[in-house]
C-alpha cells in the first residue's frame, strides 16, 4: 500500500496538476457511526444474557469456602 501511494503521488507524476484528493467528512462520519450502531446492537442482547446468568433462584448446591493465611 505504501509503495502504491509513493508511486501515484510522487512529485514527477503530476507536476502541473495539484492533487484533488480531499477529505470527505460525511463519509468519515458514516463509516464511524455505522460500526458503532452495529456494536450497540450486538451488546444489548449480550447484556441481557449476562444479567440473566447472574440471577440464580434456588441453587441446588452451596459451597462454603474458608481461607486462612
Amino acid at each position: 500500500m505504501l509503495t502504491r501511494i509513493v508511486y501515484h503521488f510522487r512529485e514527477g507524476h503530476n507536476k502541473s496538476l495539484p492533487s484533488t484528493v480531499t477529505h470527505h467528512t460525511a463519509l468519515e462520519i458514516v463509516w464511524t457511526i455505522i460500526p458503532a450502531i452495529i456494536l450497540i446492537l450486538i451488546a444489548i442482547p449480550s447484556f441481557a444474557l449476562l444479567y440473566a446468568m447472574d440471577e440464580l433462584e434456588d441453587p441446588r448446591l452451596t459451597i462454603k469456602a474458608i481461607g486462612h493465611q
